[in-house]
């Protein structure tokens, strides 16, 4: 039976390109949800076996209400956990779709998510600065609508493949700001994994003590234990001004000698921890040489 996996977002949406470089070849079936709400939602009601939510961007920066999904999630005791079991990281393209005859200089309203949008800040600002921007919940989402105006002077930021999806003219290539534009996304089940014999990375929450230097004598105890942290953000802790916990990455299995010391040892200093999920490491995409960037705008 193929594995059901919701995402935010519609066909030929990056989540939805992200699904199919994940899992490749492997048969799945994809549904498709207008807000993450209704993505977990979907998951906690059994209707998909997995989620893949995206976490962050190296332009946009991390996606907030993620991270506090996750942690209200597993510090709170009445429901169910969600486990990070996979992640996967994208290349992500942006273009300038809209219907065929359309030329830039008539463009008045761009439709795309807030994100896309914010990526493709120097290309707007340049070309199109006359233009209002309206933000909607998806990227294939916004090529539908404009296929559905067929209005001249609309246009939308999605994926190349979204313009085939929806029959548009794509009038520039490669908008984004940064040519190596990546998103990252994790995949999360409701079920808790049977082992993590294969994970080579761990997500985790520390709460450290009040006491001084507490977090530099965490971070000392990773490099004690020969484990590499791949990534830090500090989180606000609810109703407590300027206090925070710290979401973090590390490189090592949840099962690896030198997890279970670290792990262990926390507990001496003071610390608390939760952990998130443990699973393979995805490798990056292959980085395009900037220098190299034909832009077609």
């Amino acid at each position: 039976m193929a594995d059901k996996i919701a995402i935010q977002g519609y066909r030929r949406s990056f989540h939805d390109l992200a699904i199919n470089k994940l899992y490749g070849k492997k048969p799945k079936e994809i549904v498709y949800c207008k807000t993450i709400i209704d993505v977990l939602e979907s998951l906690e009601n059994g209707i998909s076996d997995y989620a893949l939510i995206a976490i962050g961007n190296n332009r946009y920066g991390d996606v907030y209400h993620v991270y506090d999904i996750l942690i209200n999630n597993h510090l709170s005791q009445e429901h169910g956990r969600y486990y990070i079991v996979g992640e996967i990281y994208l290349n992500v393209s942006h273009c300038l779709l809209a219907i065929k005859g359309t030329k830039i200089s008539n463009i008045r309203t761009i439709y795309s998510q807030a994100p896309a949008i914010v990526q493709c800040f120097d290309f707007i600002h340049s070309r199109l600065r006359n233009t209002m921007a309206v933000e909607q919940d998806d990227t294939a989402l916004s090529a539908r609508l404009v296929s559905e105006l067929k209005n001249p002077s609309a246009a939308a930021i999605a994926s190349k493949e979204a313009a085939k999806e929806f029959g548009l003219e794509v009038l520039a290539e490669d908008i984004q700001d940064d040519v190596n534009n990546i998103s990252r996304f994790i995949l999360i089940s409701y079920k808790k994994p049977d082992n993590y014999k294969n994970a080579t990375k761990t997500s985790l929450l520390l709460s450290t003590s009040n006491k001084s230097m507490s977090l530099t004598k965490a971070l000392d105890l990773l490099a004690e234990c020969g484990i590499n942290l791949s990534y830090l953000q500090s989180i606000s802790i609810p109703n407590r001004p300027f206090e925070y916990q710290f979401y973090m990455d590390i490189d090592a299995g949840l099962e690896d000698a030198k997890t279970i010391k670290f792990l262990s040892r926390l507990g001496n200093l003071g610390d608390q921890y939760e952990v998130f999920g443990s699973y393979k490491r995805a490798a990056l995409p292959k980085l395009k040489n900037p220098q190299k960037r034909v832009k077609s705008w």
